[in-house]
């Protein structure tokens, strides 16, 4: 089981060199999380994933994957990620 802040590790770092910026809210049991361009443009915005849903590897890494993919879409590099 992964903590929020592994969490939120992980999620970050996955869309580098974009920037990408997670809250958790809720009171802990939600998470959003933006990522943005060079420009500072919103590229991409998960708004309300459910954390508890998430602490486990394959759940968050299919999180990511899918917006990873989302992301090179829309024409967007991201540098390659090391899974979770």
């Amino acid at each position: 089981m992964k903590t929020n802040e592994e969490i939120r590790v992980a999620v970050e770092a996955a869309f580098k060199p974009l920037r990408c910026v997670m809250e958790i809210w809720d009171f802990g049991q939600k998470l959003s999380f933006r990522v943005f361009d060079a420009k500072d443009h919103t590229v991409l915005t998960v708004p309300d994933e459910v954390l508890g849903n998430l602490r486990d590897g394959p759940a968050l890494e299919a999180l990511i994957q899918d917006a990873r993919t989302r992301i090179a879409a829309n024409g967007h590099h991201l540098d390659p990620w090391p899974q979770t």
